[in-house]
């Protein structure tokens, strides 16, 4: 399982948090040291935004509710997750009659807000505690609720299909250019948007950053142009 050592890593980082009362700040500040002294990078794509660390409390509470059913006992260090999965929860019921309800949960939503609804059920997704339909679900009723997220949905659809390319990459299902192009025909089908093919630089990035795989590999599989996968 190419995520192990980060369910592993953060499931040892609740069980401490919990027996030593940390607050968020604390928590994010373990994800950072630990993460860089097991060389495991953040879910990310190609960009490493500022918030990055408090956009991975997204994997904290994640395995903290789905793999050991103790989100309770964290309490206020994961509030915001909460927050953000009751805002899911709300769109996959009720689709364009939730926009008045994901805004009282979580004020004005903008493109880094909605990503990170977003992220809570991607986040599910790829540990496998959650269907993949949920996901390709949620961006289509997100965009019933917010028509004017256009773009930012079809960016995280990109993002998504890029990070399962990489994936199969790193384990190994993938291990050539047309499988490669199958796979990522096969994901835009089923998530069914327009425009949200990633190019190969992207998926370059993802599977060398996010899940280190040898940069022969990657030059056998993908097309990126010398300069451009910097």
């Amino acid at each position: 399982m190419v995520h192990r050592k980060r369910v592993e890593l953060v499931t040892d980082l609740i069980a401490e948090a919990l027996e030593g009362g940390w607050d968020r700040e604390r928590v994010k500040r373990e994800i950072y040291k630990r993460y860089s002294e097991e060389g495991i990078s953040p879910f990310r794509g190609i960009a490493l935004p500022p918030d990055i660390l408090d956009k991975e409390m997204a994997t904290i509470y994640v395995i903290s509710k789905y793999g050991l059913g103790l989100d309770e006992d964290l309490g206020e260090v994961i509030e915001f997750e909460r927050k953000l999965e009751s805002a899911a929860k709300a769109l996959l019921e009720k689709g364009k009659e939730a926009r008045d309800e994901v805004l009282e949960l979580l004020g004005p939503v903008d493109s880094n807000v909605l990503s990170r609804i977003f992220r809570i059920i991607f986040t599910a997704v790829v540990l496998g505690f959650r269907p993949e339909e949920d996901l390709i679900k949620l961006l289509h009723k997100a965009l019933e609720a917010f028509p004017e997220m256009d773009k930012t949905i079809r960016k995280y659809a990109r993002f998504y299909i890029a990070f399962r390319v990489a994936e199969a990459i790193a384990k190994g299902d993938v291990k050539s250019r047309v499988e490669k192009e199958a796979m990522k025909q096969s994901l835009a089908l089923r998530i069914n948007l327009p425009k949200i093919i990633p190019d190969d630089n992207y998926i370059y990035i993802i599977a060398r950053e996010v899940f280190k795989v040898p940069e022969e590999r990657l030059r056998r599989i993908l097309k990126v142009k010398e300069g451009e996968a910097s």
